[in-house]
Formats: structure tokens, sequence, C-alpha cells
């Protein structure tokens, strides 16, 4: 599955590591709540897209250790994922 080949091929709990074959090397780094908890660090990746769902909420797309499945969600924004960067 998509997921799968983007997940990095260590760091993911409960053998939910990836093949990497994309090189996108995604990590499980969680996600911050907009109450300032951080969680699910090792269980799920989440990357904020740069298109708005609205004012309020923006889109993002995640990954999960438990499956190979690339999801999208609108998230608030006062909620912490991570970024990635690209080079033109």
């Amino acid at each position: 599955m998509a997921g799968d080949k983007m997940k990095s091929t260590s760091g993911w709990e409960s053998n939910g590591n990836g093949t990497n074959v994309s090189g996108f090397a995604g990590l499980p780094g969680g996600g911050r709540a907009n109450n300032g908890t951080f969680a699910n660090v090792g269980n799920y990746g989440a990357w904020w897209s740069s298109t708005e769902y609205d004012t309020t909420y923006a889109w993002s797309r995640y990954l999960n250790y438990a499956n190979g499945n690339v999801n999208r969600s609108s998230y608030n924004k006062q909620n912490g994922f991570s970024v990635r960067c690209l080079r033109d």
C-alpha cells in the first residue's frame, strides 16, 4: 500500500515500519493538540498540507503504524504537525 512505501524503515510501533520505496522516509512524530500536549509519537506521523480547508482548519496527510494507508483529514490550525520542506 502507498503508506507503507512512504514510511521510514524504523521507528514505528508494533512492526508498523515501512519500506521507504518512495524516498519520503516518513517518521512517526505524532502531533501536538491545541492544548499543548504531545501524543502518539511512534504511532502516527502527520504532515500539514499548504491547502486550507477554511480559515480555522487546514488539510493534513497522515500515516498510521497499524496499516499502510495514506489518510487525509482537516484539522484545526492550532494543532501541531510535521512540515516537510522541499527545495525547487
